[in-house]
């Protein structure tokens, strides 16, 4: 399994600020991750990256290798003839509306469907 690394900022990046440490995961620890959501969970990818940094001892986690490694996350885990049947919930942390599904050619109308089906609205 990879390492994750922490960082200390030098700098203000993005919403952390300079002296804070900042987590590098990986797309093994996000899916990981999404696969302890429980049904109806959802987990905005913002609070995604506050509890994997608080679990690994970091401030927050990176947000541009957080958004890439979801991304390789689902691609590695998505099952398009039956998205429900992926080996990771994705539609706990991703809504609809959300650009990554544009990348990744999937259905939104299948995301809200099962999200739906959740309880989400």
């Amino acid at each position: 399994m990879p390492r994750d690394i922490i960082k200390i900022l030098e700098k203000n990046f993005s919403d952390m600020k300079a002296g804070e440490k900042m987590l590098i995961s990986s797309p093994e620890k996000i899916a990981d991750y999404v696969k302890t959501l429980a049904p109806g969970c959802f987990k905005s990818v913002k609070q995604i990256r506050k509890e994997l940094a608080l679990l690994e001892g970091a401030d927050n986690t990176c947000p541009v290798t957080t958004g890439i490694f979801l991304k390789k996350a689902i691609e590695d885990n998505y099952n398009p003839e039956i998205i429900e049947k992926s080996s990771i919930p994705f539609w706990r942390v991703i809504d609809e509306s959300h650009p990554i599904l544009k990348k990744l050619e999937i259905d939104n109308n299948k995301i809200a469907e099962l999200r739906i089906a959740e309880g989400f609205k």
